[in-house]
């Protein structure tokens, strides 16, 4: 089932879960809780948020959301008379509610409109990463590594891609360590907003273990991205007992 994350300061819960009927609600106690269900927690498609002063921390934190959840949903509920200007200051994609009789059927409409197709299973961060890949296991060419996940990662890359489809070998440099794994290239993408042009591999040799492990250094990361929007989350370091899980190695 999907999620959606609701946070209120003085808003009942009750005005708005008649709206939410074919979702599972996960509620959120404070911002911090909100970060970190939103990480922590798969298949959330939205958050609703009431929140009587919309203050600089807290479009910032938005911001933040956004940025690293760019396809989440988000609904803030709040004063009508200040329901312009609320509105204006928000991210773009964000939906300002006004308080009142027709909260569910505003809520309600936001969610009708909420694609729910296009979601990954695991959360994906960009470090300022190194990677080599191989296609022969003896020549290896270097690339920066952005958009890395437990399930592949996105290789820059100007010149010509590897043909799709073919099968390469995959290593990843952390601060004492590096994953190491087999991988398909996937489709080769143009510059955006979000990516440099590269192209996309798939991991199809790591482990469940390596792959809860993967998924924990990014949850972590991304948690601190979001409650400290300023600061710039260290490349990992793994201990001792990580080092013990297949696929990775220490330098």
């Amino acid at each position: 089932m999907k999620r959606v994350v609701i946070y209120t300061e003085t808003l009942e819960t009750g005005a708005i879960i008649p709206a939410l009927a074919d979702y599972e609600i996960l509620r959120a106690a404070s911002t911090r809780e909100v970060a970190r269900t939103i990480v922590e927690r798969s298949g959330v498609i939205a958050l609703i948020i009431e929140k009587k002063q919309i203050d600089e921390p807290f479009l910032r934190l938005l911001s933040s959301i956004k940025k690293s959840f760019p396809i989440l949903r988000i609904c803030l509920i709040g004063d009508p008379a200040a329901g312009k200007e609320s509105a204006g200051s928000l991210p773009p994609d964000c939906r300002f509610v006004p308080a009142g009789d027709r909260i569910q059927e505003e809520v309600k409409a936001f969610i009708s409109e909420i694609d729910v197709t296009d979601r990954r299973d695991h959360p994906r961060f960009d470090w300022p990463l190194q990677g080599s890949l191989s296609l022969d296991d003896r020549h290896w060419q270097t690339f920066n590594i952005w958009a890395l996940s437990a399930e592949g990662a996105f290789l820059e890359n100007r010149g010509s891609a590897p043909q799709q489809g073919s099968i390469g070998m995959l290593r990843i440099s952390f601060q004492n360590c590096r994953l190491v794994t087999r991988c398909e290239i996937m489709d080769r993408r143009p510059p955006s907003t979000r990516l440099p042009a590269g192209f996309a591999v798939r991991f199809t040799m790591v482990s469940e273990d390596s792959m809860r492990r993967i998924d924990r250094i990014i949850q972590d990361a991304l948690i601190q991205t979001l409650l400290e929007p300023d600061s710039e989350p260290e490349i990992p370091t793994l201990d001792d007992q990580d080092l013990s899980i297949p696929g990775f190695e220490s330098f």
